[in-house]
């Protein structure tokens, strides 16, 4: 909670010293952090100014996928999700909803409820003038009943008919419009210095939105230093997950607004931190930013850069301990390096996995009410898992459930990537039953194969299980009415439900691009990016330093794993990088003057050349010509200092063309086209060249890499097959005559 002083408040440093004390004192506060002469806190207050926010309804329906919500006398119910920042305060809000009901109903006593988190906000009759019309209305939502996670939820109560109702009646109806929406009307709290919240607030998950975390230096920054920058925007990344992340990154400037992470050193340290006290050792901080009303600050600190590096890895390290404002980092050991394959977001593939490890929160397996709502779960495979005729996906699927009604039918399917796997008949005799799924398995790289075979397994699965029931109301007549509620109905897939993989290895046609963009493979496959290094000029800009902290980003996000064990290197190094897979950021080279095969090829010679010394420039010389239409350039060739590793380089001209590289790769889905070992990425296109020569990676028997490449060209198989024929019947025919000539000599 405190903060510094400007110039011009030196003067009355001593007395606003001894208030401050005082309060200190009196409060309980923690002591300060500043040195003896550094300037007093100015205690400030909670208020800051109202941000108005608002979402589309459509969009905070769980899943995120929704195009339209419909409700019926079945399923008359619909829920959206959304969150509020720990740091953010809700002071009004308000659902704006439209919607369109069945002209079928009976105005008056058809009407919508509103509840938040369970409490009823507001109750509307369906007025004879909304029937089958387009209609709106505006609901005032209590702010105080506001939590960190919110649930919103709309309840259609209608009704066609005074008497001898049918729940499941196709009169019952009612559309809420996509622009329906919930508008938010917020203030920024400040939150107490306090380690013990992290990563509060430099990263929230309780929201949907992408973090944004400004990283600050004092200058270029060194290897340490930025090895320590990445491990924790990695940590970040990691826990912000599909979300995405972004790290700006400033020299020795107080970003405009928002939380930011800070690096320093005694030697080395940005203006706005000189007051702070030397720093003994590693060191993590959390302090008020300059300035700033509820802005905070992480500074990440050490006497030395390779002090940033521990406390980095500190930061990272989940489970540890860390309380109040300033804690110093002892006796710490990082841990050792992960095993290739090894990733919390990856499925292992070597052994049978139950279903409690996939899924996110206890009640995701079980599903009630009269229509059953889906339930699913979500698995990624390593993005080079390799598919084939041999490969299996076997679900050892236990479930229970709710018997239905003697006589009538109910259903349990199973599907994969929207796929039916199998479907179960479910038993009116039990409520529990057994069954094997063969899931689905497409030929061919796992990050392409969903894709390209619709229901197969891929790089990314959605395994969804779908109750149904018959049911059949007969409300009678007017003279004669019957019951026609619908029945309530349980089903639950039971947690520990195996899924058993055989047949799939780790390969790769490399370079490939999609793989990188799609699953950050090669660099993925050792979680901890303990065999890989990133290679930065010493004289690199911001966007270049950016880039470089989003991509590893990216790569943390992918796995779960922050990366710390990353090396960190420059172009001078190269002795020291075998046995690395590289990830190079940096300018485009010389020769690259358009988009072009040439170009292209120009591309790939300069990446190989990364590590060569420059040529002397001449005096007078005229500058290289060089790409001039915003394009930056996504590289993959062999690793220029080691034939066995991979090499990726992220390259742009300019600013502009950096902030749209950085762009691009935030989204996967923007470049899911994007194959090839060398790829420009415009504004608005993706040119893609295929590279000159091509390798494997992996672990697949000799005998089915020949398969796979005689699969790719049918002639060359057509041939093999015929000599194969040839040899064949030859050996046939020897054998044949030897063995008549055999049998006449004999019989002589």
């Amino acid at each position: 909670m405190m903060s510094f002083l400007t110039r011009k408040h030196r003067t009355h440093r001593a007395a606003l010293t001894t208030i401050a004390a005082s309060l200190t004192l009196a409060l309980g506060l923690a002591e300060p952090v500043f040195a003896a002469d550094a300037p007093a806190p100015v205690w400030r207050t909670d208020a800051t100014a109202s941000v108005t926010e608002s979402h589309d309804l459509i969009r905070l329906v769980p899943g995120g996928l929704a195009t339209a919500v419909k409700l019926t006398g079945a399923m008359p119910t619909q829920y959206f999700d959304f969150g509020v920042r720990a740091d953010e305060i809700v002071s009004k809000a308000t659902l704006d909803l439209s919607f369109t009901p069945s002209p079928s109903l009976i105005p008056g006593t058809s009407q919508l409820n509103v509840y938040l988190n369970g409490e009823l906000q507001g109750v509307t009759a369906i007025t004879k003038e909304m029937l089958g019309k387009p209609s709106s209305l505006s609901v005032p939502l209590n702010a105080k009943a506001m939590k960190t996670r919110n649930q919103l939820s709309v309840e259609f109560v209608g009704h066609y008919s005074i008497v001898c109702e049918n729940e499941g009646n196709s009169a019952l109806w009612l559309d809420i419009s996509p622009t329906s929406q919930l508008t938010l009307e917020k203030q920024n709290l400040r939150l107490t210095n306090d380690l013990a919240q992290l990563p509060l607030p430099f990263v929230d998950t309780s929201v949907e939105k992408a973090t944004t975390l400004p990283v600050v230096f004092a200058s270029v920054p060194s290897k340490d230093a930025l090895r320590a920058a990445a491990i924790v925007t990695g940590r970040v990344a990691a826990a912000s997950a599909w979300r995405g992340a972004d790290f700006p990154v400033y020299f020795s400037e107080v970003p405009a607004q928002g939380h930011f992470v800070v690096f320093a050193t005694n030697e080395n340290r940005p203006a706005f931190l000189r007051e702070l006290a030397p720093f003994e050792g590693p060191e993590l901080l959390m302090l008020d930013a300059p300035g700033g009303l509820y802005e905070k600050m992480l500074v990440v600190a050490g006497k030395t850069d390779a002090d940033l590096v521990t406390a980095a890895q500190a930061f990272a390290t989940t489970g540890r301990i860390l309380i109040g404002p300033r804690a110093a980092i002892k006796d710490f050991k990082a841990a050792d390096p992960l095993p290739a394959y090894v990733s919390p977001n990856w499925v292992n593939t070597d052994f049978a996995v139950p279903l409690s490890q996939l899924i996110e929160y206890p009640e995701q397996l079980t599903a009630r009410g009269e229509t059953l709502p889906p339930l699913h779960v979500a698995f990624r495979l390593a993005p080079d898992t390799y598919l084939t005729s041999a490969s299996s996906a076997t679900l050892n699927l236990l479930y229970r459930y709710t018997k239905p009604v003697t006589g009538q039918a109910a259903q349990l399917r199973t599907l994969v990537n929207g796929a039916l796997a199998d479907s179960q008949n479910l038993s009116d005799e039990e409520s529990r039953g057994a069954a094997v799924v063969n899931l689905p398995v497409p030929e061919g790289p796992a990050v392409t194969a969903g894709a390209l075979h619709k229901g197969g397994l891929g790089f990314v699965n959605d395994l969804s299980f779908e109750a149904g029931y018959q049911q059949n109301p007969n409300e009678g007549t007017p003279e004669n009415c019957r019951a026609a509620t619908l029945t309530s109905h349980q089903v639950q897939i039971d947690p520990s439900s195996m899924i058993e993989f055989s047949g799939m290895y780790h390969y790769a046609q490399l370079p490939e691009i999609g793989l990188f963009t799609q699953g950050a493979f090669p660099f993925s496959m050792y979680a901890d990016l303990s065999r890989t290094a990133a290679v930065v000029r010493k004289d690199a800009r911001p966007i270049e330093l950016t880039t470089f902290l989003n991509a590893v980003g990216r790569m943390a996000a992918t796995t779960g794993v922050a990366p710390l064990h990353l090396t960190v290197a420059n172009p001078e190094d190269s002795a020291s990088l075998k046995e690395k897979d590289l990830l190079i950021v940096g300018p485009m080279p010389e020769g690259v003057m358009d988009i072009s095969p040439e170009s292209a090829a120009a591309l790939a010679d300069g990446v190989s050349k990364w590590f060569a010394k420059p040529a002397e420039k001449t005096e007078g010389a005229a500058e290289p010509e060089r790409l001039a239409t915003g394009f930056a350039a996504i590289v993959s060739v062999k690793s220029p200092v080691d034939n066995a590793r991979t090499a990726v380089a992220l390259l742009a001209e300019d600013g502009a063309s950096g902030h749209l590289l950085n762009r691009r790769l935030a989204n996967p889905g923007d470049l899911a086209l994007a194959k090839g070992g060398i790829v420009f990425v415009g504004e608005d296109e993706l040119r893609g060249f295929e590279p000159a020569s091509t390798y494997t990676v992996g672990d697949m028997p000799w005998f089915r890499r020949v398969w796979l490449s005689l699969a790719d060209r049918p002639f060359v198989l057509v041939f093999c097959a015929l000599l194969a024929a040839v040899v064949a019947g030859a050996g046939i025919f020897v054998f044949m005559r030897r063995w008549i000539r055999g049998r006449s000599q004999g019989a002589n």
